[in-house]
This record gives C-alpha cells, structure tokens and sequence, in this order.
C-alpha cells in the first residue's frame, strides 16, 4: 500500500507540471506488479523510468527471406533516447500507453516507426520478455515486453523511417547474426538505411545493441531460424 499511496502523489505532481508545460499531453502507463499484473494505478512515463515502476512494452522482429536465406531487419535508434540512445534494437518497439495491449499497439507502433500496414493477426507471438534496463545514470527501465516475430520480406530502404525514434535499419543475415550473438565473429559490416533514406556501411558488434543480460538477441534470431526450417510450435523468447 506504501508503493501505491507515493506513485498516486507522483503522477498528481506530474501531471500538474506537464499540464502547464504541454498542455496536459502526459504519457500515462499502466504500473504492473512483479507479476506483470495491472495493478489499477497509472504513472507518468518519465516516473516510471525515475523510479522503476513496472509497466509494458511491445517487440517485434522482422523476419524475411531472400534467395533462400533469412533476414532480420534491426533498428538503430535515436541519439536523443535516454535509454540506449544509438543502440540497435528489433525492428519495433514501444511503451502501452494506460489502457492499451499489444493489439492495439502493435500495429500502431510498427506503422510510426516504419511506415507499414500491419494486423494484429499478422504477428507471431514469442511470450513475454521481463527486462530491466539500469545502465544509463538517473534511468531504471522495469519492463514486461510482449514479443513478436512478423514475416515480411520488404527491404529496409521501402520502409518510411521515423525520424524522432530511429537514425536508421540495418538487415542481418539470421546465420551471421547467430554467429555474431554467440561469439564466432566479433563484428559485421552492414548497409544501413538512415532515416532520411541514404545509405551507409556501418561495422556492427555486440556491443552496438541495447545492452541484455539474457543473450536475447541471440534467443530471437535462433527462432527466426527455426520458424524459417517449418517449425510453428512452441516458439518461445
């Protein structure tokens, strides 16, 4: 009840403020317990990530093939992000806002950020992710993630990047990329496909992807490469 009562005169304080500055234009999450359950309380986005507040995210992994070898499309994101600014992550991904699921933002995140037209039904889901995120100073990200796969063979320069969120996409190669995860190889050079929709070579290692204690890029591009070999069941993050 502690928790509840401080996180009810956060949000108050926040939400005064933001009221006055922007207009009352908050992002509001829902706060979840250490179960991933909604707990009814709401809490603003920049307090969530202040005080550790569980909340939940939506993941998704683009997956295509070409000339019979898989692909994943990754996203490089923004400078400007307080967590993981510059880092490569999945192709989308994105907070609910209070009272949303992965159906309704699922579709809407992967149209912001890439520009496509996507069903719910089109996603596979993989479960859910708990991931906490403590190495950028001041920052405690404490999230439930749902994670999908999306089959779509488009290539990154079709794509309609958001310039806000991301600096551009790169496509791995799901065997490379294995070997990159599991250390066979310390670096890739890839093209790239910036926002504006130029095209540069970027050397590409671990250490370029949003820092994870649970090898989960590793654990996605494995599935990818047991959804491309005809496997349908118990695909798992």
């Amino acid at each position: 009840m502690k928790r509840r009562r401080i996180c009810t005169i956060m949000i108050k304080s926040k939400n005064e403020d933001a009221s006055t500055q922007h207009g009352g234009n908050t992002e509001l999450f829902d706060v979840l317990d250490s179960r991933g359950r909604k707990t009814g309380e709401v809490i603003a986005r920049d307090e969530a990530h202040r005080t550790g507040a569980w909340h939940g995210a939506f993941h998704c992994l683009i997956i295509g093939q070409r000339q019979g070898r898989g692909y994943a499309l990754f996203q490089k994101r923004s400078t400007a992000k307080k967590i993981a600014p510059g880092k490569f992550d999945v192709s989308v991904g994105g907070h609910y806002a209070s009272g949303e699921d992965a159906g309704v933002a699922g579709p809407r995140e992967i149209k912001e950020e890439l520009g496509l037209e996507v069903s719910f039904s089109d996603l596979i889901p993989l479960g859910r992710r708990v991931f906490v995120y403590g190495f950028t100073p001041g920052v405690r990200e404490y999230e439930f993630q749902d994670v999908f796969l999306l089959l779509r063979d488009i290539r990154s320069e079709a794509l309609t990047l958001q310039q806000e969120e991301l600096e551009g996409v790169i496509e791995l190669d799901v065997e490379q990329g294995v070997a990159l995860f599991s250390g066979k190889i310390a670096s890739l050079t890839l093209s790239m496909t910036r926002a504006n929709g130029s095209l540069v070579h970027v050397a590409v290692s671990m250490e370029d992807f949003v820092p994870c204690l649970d090898n989960y890029y590793l654990k996605l591009l494995l599935l990818a490469r047991r959804y491309f070999s005809g496997e349908r069941d118990f695909l798992f993050i």
